[in-house]
């Protein structure tokens, strides 16, 4: 009874622990993808987007989750982009839960360990950001490595299926290709049967090609795996960034994971070589932790099981039962409570800083006061946005607007192009001489930029400004568009 309340419990503190529901950034620019796919019948290669330049051919690794959020997003709204987000959360954690379980670790440990894999990974469950189907295929790939550990060989045909799917959904495919092959190269060394898993890599790496961009992914790949993003704060090592709970969470963990190693020995530790590669990985780009969450969260539960701690923690369990199961209720009426005031039923696309919501989605501000002002005014033409917020005018504004940089990134845009986009908006260095090398119509400015200070001391006038944001438009352009404030108003969007 009280496991059963527990793992209920470790059920409500997952979902609540995601619970804020604000618009992922990435999702803007997906479903505008899929919306020209659709339109046009075909993957586009060369991008339709920016009036800046871009890559030729423009590979899009996201393609596949972009269709699928789509489709939601047009048939059931943002009801139906909300359940999907839970339902991979839960699907990677039910595949994550019997993974470990097959790999030895009672259910008290994992209902131990749980609580502190949760709060490592609950970075990466944005609603709805194209990593978690990578979170979901991680969380299978470890399911099915135990299962050939155990002699069973009937998954390999689903894994490859598997396999084609993932990587037409999101380049986090890579991880799971890595810990393929991490675990070939532990079989080869443990001299167990190897063969088999040498002749699926090699399958797996022809499979790449299936893809609407054939070879040029691989070249995609090739630059992106290589390609720094000082921009990007979630690809900043953990030391970096303000997220002290994951921080202390990460060290607490690999603490647990050095004594269950000391206490078996390394031999005895299957996995152990995914763990402390995807730990180091963490390490360096925070994107990466809800991996190695998965990862420590299946195989460390096992690593335990026949230390004196694990001894301990069950005897605990058995003595204080009534307790626990009080502790356990206690949490998750903590947790709803707390899960309660963002409204975890309800979709957000805030145009400002809502208060109320977690810190780590406050910084989350679309510009949806600018962009219902453009499309009230007829706005056409070329319009300077920062990386932040060219997906929503893209999604929103598209064809009638082109963009100047969007969150795609590497995807469609060189590298020193997004650093003269953040210059732009950080220093406004050159700011003249920026917008008329491309041609600029009218300039979207957060307010916190330095653009905003320079621009409204100039000939370019300010035509519109909410709290957030500010559009300055080219001097003497026609026709002129009205003046609009919106000041000190609580904006939200609709979606999609």
């Amino acid at each position: 009874m009280t496991r059963f309340a527990a793992l209920c419990g470790v059920a409500v503190i997952l979902a609540c622990r995601i619970s804020a529901n604000v618009v992922d950034p990435d999702i803007w620019h997906e479903m505008a993808l899929a919306r020209e796919i659709i339109s046009q019948r075909h993957v586009p290669r060369d991008d339709t987007f920016a009036y800046t330049p871009t890559i030729s051919p423009v590979v899009h690794h996201e393609w596949g989750a972009g269709i699928i959020a789509y489709l939601l997003a047009t048939s059931a709204g943002a009801p139906g982009i909300v359940a999907l987000k839970y339902a991979l959360a839960f699907a990677m954690a039910i595949f994550g839960w019997l993974a470990a379980r097959r790999r030895g670790g009672s259910s008290v440990l994992l209902l131990v360990l749980a609580p502190v894999a949760i709060l490592m990974a609950e970075v990466g469950f944005s609603t709805v950001r194209a990593q978690m189907y990578s979170l979901v295929g991680a969380a299978v790939l470890l399911y099915l490595i135990q299962l050939d550990v155990d002699g069973r060989r009937r998954w390999l045909a689903a894994w490859l299926l598997l396999f084609t799917a993932w990587l037409n959904l999101h380049a986090g495919f890579l991880v799971g290709a890595g810990w393929f092959a991490l675990h070939w190269l532990e079989q080869l060394v443990r001299r167990q049967p190897h063969r088999h898993l040498l002749a699926t890599g090699m399958a797996m790496f022809c499979l790449i090609a299936l893809n609407p961009y054939g070879l040029h992914y691989f070249e995609y790949l090739w630059h992106a795996t290589r390609l720094e993003r000082p921009y990007v704060a979630e690809w900043a090592p953990i030391w970096q960034v303000s997220l002290p709970c994951q921080q202390v969470m990460f060290a607490g963990s690999l603490l647990l994971l050095s004594y269950a190693v000391i206490s078996r020995g390394p031999r005895n530790c299957r996995g152990l070589v995914i763990v402390l590669v995807t730990a180091f990985l963490a390490a360096l780009h925070i994107r990466l932790l809800p991996f190695y969450a998965l990862a420590w969260f299946v195989c460390l539960p096992g690593y335990l099981e026949p230390t004196r701690l694990a001894e301990a923690t069950a005897n605990v369990w058995t003595r204080w039962e009534m307790v626990i199961l009080a502790a356990w209720l206690a949490a998750c009426a903590m947790a709803v409570t707390q899960a309660a005031t963002v409204k975890p039923w309800l979709l957000f696309v805030p145009g400002y800083q809502i208060s109320w919501m977690p810190s780590s989605v406050q910084k989350i501000i679309y510009p949806v006061g600018p962009v219902s002002y453009l499309k009230q005014c007829g706005f056409r033409g070329n319009l300077m946005t920062h990386f932040n917020d060219g997906s929503y005018v893209m999604w929103k504004m598209h064809p009638r607007v082109k963009v100047s940089m969007d969150g795609r990134y590497e995807v469609a845009y060189p590298p020193w192009l997004a650093e003269e986009n953040q210059g732009l908006y950080a220093t406004a260095q050159d700011w003249r001489r920026v917008l008329d090398r491309y041609a600029t119509d009218a300039v979207l400015i957060p307010k916190w930029s330095a653009l905003e200070s320079v621009l409204k001391n100039s000939d370019w006038p300010r035509v519109y400004q909410d709290d957030g944001f500010a559009v300055y438009t080219r001097p003497g352009a026609a026709p002129a568009l009205p003046q609009a404030d919106r000041s000190r108003q609580k904006i939200l969007g609709e979606f999609p």
